[in-house]
């Protein structure tokens, strides 16, 4: 599994309807969410600060990370972030899975 590309082409997701529109829904495959389920199995995860200059932005703190804001979702499945702006605030401690 090539994890540097975006997760709509490594996931297969689940075509679904929302607000009339049909919309491939990745976060509620089996696929997708096996994969989460082994990675936080692992427990295998750093403790990181969020930084003053990444505060809301998950993509940079993948970018910091794992060379690629691409996997800016393992950073907001591993620590439960709904709104990036008030989950990911500078000086709160977050997981950052190893891969």
């Amino acid at each position: 599994m090539t994890l540097y590309n975006d997760r709509a082409d490594i996931f297969d997701g689940n075509v679904v309807s929302h607000r009339g529109q049909t919309i491939t829904d990745i976060g509620s495959s089996s696929q997708y969410i096996n994969y989460i389920n082994n990675v936080f199995e692992s427990k295998n995860s750093k403790i990181a600060l969020v930084p003053n200059n990444m505060e809301g932005r998950p993509d940079l703190i993948s970018l910091a990370a794992y060379g690629t804001d691409l996997l800016w979702w393992l950073i907001v499945e591993a620590n439960n972030v709904y709104d990036y702006e008030f989950d990911l605030k500078a000086g709160t401690q977050i997981l950052i899975p190893q891969i």
